[in-house]
């Protein structure tokens, strides 16, 4: 019983405490906080849209955009990227300025992205590049980070 009554008096006790509040002598100093500063507020950057590419000089598409050619940053000469689509051979095609064509031919499956290298051929002495299967042909745009 005399737990009883010692568990009343302790709640009786508390229930005041917290209906009165704490007293102004035991209340602790609270300094005003100075409001928050704004948070920076992040601005949209425009996203640079591909710009549909005419036809070269033969009437070929450009081909899309996973392939692109650029000057080999590991050796030498250019290399040409190329993902396939299908299971099909491609011929790579690189004219040059002074006449003189070069290509390379392999059997790709679907998803497979393949690197072309050219180490002979400069990136400056580059007329067009052109993508050839048994179904279509295109030409290849240059990597604007890898010309330059």
């Amino acid at each position: 019983m005399h737990v009883g009554m010692c568990a009343l008096a302790v709640g009786a006790v508390a229930a005041a405490t917290v209906a009165c509040g704490p007293t102004a002598e035991s209340a602790p100093t609270v300094s005003p906080t100075p409001p928050p500063e704004p948070a920076p507020v992040a601005v949209a950057t425009p996203v640079a849209v591909p710009v549909a590419l005419p036809p070269n000089a033969d009437g070929d598409p450009p081909c899309p955009v996973a392939t692109a050619w650029g000057r080999d940053p590991f050796g030498a000469g250019i290399l040409v990227t190329h993902f396939s689509d299908d299971t099909a051979p491609v011929t790579v095609l690189v004219r040059t300025k002074a006449g003189s064509d070069q290509a390379q031919r392999a059997l790709l499956s679907p998803g497979e992205l393949r690197l072309f290298e050219f180490p002979d051929i400069d990136q400056a002495a580059v007329a067009e590049v052109l993508i050839m299967t048994n179904t279509r042909r295109c030409f290849v745009s240059a990597d604007p980070a890898a010309v330059g």
